[in-house]
This record gives structure tokens, sequence and C-alpha cells, in this order.
């Protein structure tokens, strides 16, 4: 609530001293950093990833979506990209067919016999 006199950010239609402008979750400023919000609430990126972002069946980080990241969707699971792999061979399945095997995908190769 002090005036600013030099180094403000505008956030929302509001000013704020750079050092007040802080990540909701961890109080890290964000002046000059990427960061995004949710509910009025800004955060930065690696704690908006830990709080609400989907995590991956493969490998279990936080699929961001920022910068163009490509994930698949099936049901209610998501995959980065590059862990949407067979659970037998690891080939990718990327724009191929698949099948599922309780929690495991799998190639048409390697769930031929299920």
């Amino acid at each position: 609530k002090q005036a600013i006199t030099t180094g403000g950010v505008t956030y929302r239609d509001q000013p704020w001293h750079k050092e007040c402008f802080v990540c909701t979750a961890c109080k890290k400023q964000l002046s000059g950093q990427r960061f995004t919000s949710r509910d009025e609430f800004a955060y930065c990126l690696s704690c908006f990833c830990n709080l609400y972002a989907k995590k991956c069946a493969g490998c279990t980080n936080p699929i961001s979506g920022l910068g163009g990241t490509k994930y698949i969707s099936f049901e209610e699971r998501q995959w980065h990209n590059d862990c949407f792999n067979c659970k037998k061979c690891s080939l990718s399945l990327v724009g191929r067919g698949f099948l599922t095997e309780r929690d495991d995908i799998l190639c048409p190769e390697c769930g031929k016999d299920i």
C-alpha cells in the first residue's frame, strides 16, 4: 500500500512494487519471470504445474502444456508425447493404434495375445 517510486509492475490493472509481486504459493518474485494465474492469483510456472497441471501417466511429472508442449489424452489419462510408448517394447505410439491392458498401453504387436 506504499507509493511506488521506481520499478513498478502492473498486473490486472493494479500497480505493484516488483518486490511485492510474488508467487501465491512459494513467494518467489515474479517480476521479469514467466508466470500464470488461476482464480485471480499469480503463480510461478513451477508452483502452477505442481498444484494444477495434469500428471503424465508414464513419468508422473506435470504436463504444463506451456510453450506448445504436446501431449496425448485418452479417457482419464494423459502422457507427454515422449512417454506415450508401448509398455513391452517401448515403441512410440504417437499417431498409431494401441491397445490397453489395465493401466498399460501396448502396440498392436505386443497386445495381440491379450
